[in-house]
């Protein structure tokens, strides 16, 4: 297999004008890859660390200069010569160069850019799709199809405008849908919610992932808003389109107590354990993503023995895409469901030993985005070629999420005449 030449980095700017890197990786064979990296505005405290130059003269001192130089000076120069094709050594000798549990030295945005760049290169090397050659490589013998996808169509929480307590409120098509037809519904509903905001001469301009961030009383309106489009809609709720949560409940999580605009006071985690179970019969909620506080395994455990098997309980926060801390998840059976971002983990290895262990304990994956995007697909790629069940990639409008979409669409394409 060829070898790589060049590794170079730049510094550029996300979807929420804040800088980010990409790097180009190039072999002696004349193929090349390109990989940008996202930025999350609600983290977990066990990500991996994002290198910032903490520079306030520069970009509010959210700078990526630090990374782009250790791309450029010490990571790109560690792989030069070495075999494009052997992935999982070009991570391991990135991590040992880094020599910390969390790539604090070097960056996990700096790292995870090369390791995407590498996979991308490889792929155009092999002269396959990205996500076939993903599949062909980590999932042989899987029949390769598109997730379904959750369309996150209200921001609360960072993503919105301090209008909510919920992070994010879900609508995802039935698999009966092709996705093509699940893409279509998501995006009629998109444009049915703006329609009725601006009906109610509601706020209907939209947050960081391209949901609305409307101005409503309580997080349980938000539910009964996205219900009443559905209804009043060709689709039919809970047979067509379901609803979700992205909780992040630490977000609102203080001394012990969750703060919410649905209750007069703190709700301890019996207290909200009960609301959840409430939202659930009422809705018929396909999931809820990070309920309660990310350390609270047991009340996870709670939550999960008193909700219908058929609901998702998901991790993120819980999880952040680190295999250690899903065998944990597993140990205390916290959840059933996963998210899976590789920047909260900073390479393609242990984001797809992450997914294995997932799947060998029927743990439904989620791939998603992150909410300060860029317009790298690999995503959703990577999510095809992994087998992922369903892919979380915000709502379907702003550029740096349709491109996602679309790509979705282009491979249900290219599998529909294989």
């Amino acid at each position: 297999m060829p070898k790589i030449t060049r590794i170079v980095a730049r510094e550029i700017i996300d979807s929420r004008a804040i800088p980010t890197i990409e790097v180009s990786v190039l072999t002696d064979s004349g193929h090349f890859g390109t990989a940008s990296i996202p930025s999350g505005a609600s983290t977990g405290r066990n990500e991996d660390v994002e290198l910032r130059d903490n520079d306030p003269t520069r970009y509010h001192g959210k700078g990526v200069l630090k990374a782009v130089s250790n791309v450029n000076s010490l990571l790109g120069p560690h792989l030069i010569s070495q075999e494009i094709s052997e992935q999982e050594n070009l991570d391991r000798l990135m991590l040992d160069l880094d020599g910390t549990p969390n790539e604090s030295k070097l960056g996990a945005n700096a790292i995870l850019a090369i390791s995407i760049a590498c996979l991308k290169t490889a792929a155009s090397c092999a002269r396959l799709p990205l996500f076939k050659y993903i599949g062909d490589r980590y999932r042989p013998g899987l029949k390769l199809q598109v997730p379904g996808p959750i369309f996150n169509l209200i921001n609360g929480g960072k993503h919105g405008a301090g209008n909510l307590d919920f992070q994010e409120f879900h609508v995802i098509p039935s698999t009966r849908l092709s996705y093509k037809e699940a893409l279509r519904a998501g995006a009629e509903t998109w444009v049915s919610l703006r329609t009725e905001l601006i009906h109610r001469n509601a706020i209907h301009s939209v947050g960081d992932e391209g949901g609305f961030a409307p101005n409503l009383f309580t997080n349980a309106d938000a539910l009964e808003l996205l219900a009443l489009v559905i209804k009043n809609s060709p689709y039919r709720l809970n047979q067509d389109l379901f609803l979700g949560l992205d909780v992040a409940a630490d977000e609102f999580y203080q001394d012990g107590k969750y703060n919410i605009k649905d209750s007069p006071k703190p709700m301890s985690t019996e207290e909200l354990i009960s609301f959840y179970v409430n939202l659930v019969k009422d809705y018929n909620l396909f999931g809820i993503e990070d309920p309660l506080a990310q350390d609270d395994f047991a009340g996870w455990a709670k939550l999960k023995s008193v909700l219908p098997e058929s609901t998702l309980v998901v991790g993120d926060d819980l999880i952040t895409t680190n295999p250690k801390s899903l065998q944990k998840a597993i140990d205390h059976n916290s959840c059933n469901s996963t998210i899976v971002k590789p920047n909260q983990i900073g390479t393609v290895t242990e984001t797809v030993e992450l997914m294995r262990l997932a799947a060998s304990h029927n743990i439904t994956a989620i791939i998603s985005h992150r909410s300060g995007e860029t317009n790298d697909t690999f995503i959703a790629d990577f999510a095809v070629g992994m087998g992922a069940q369903y892919a979380k990639l915000g709502a379907p409008d702003r550029g740096e999420r349709v491109a996602k979409y679309n790509r979705l669409l282009e491979i249900e394409d290219y599998l529909s005449h294989l």
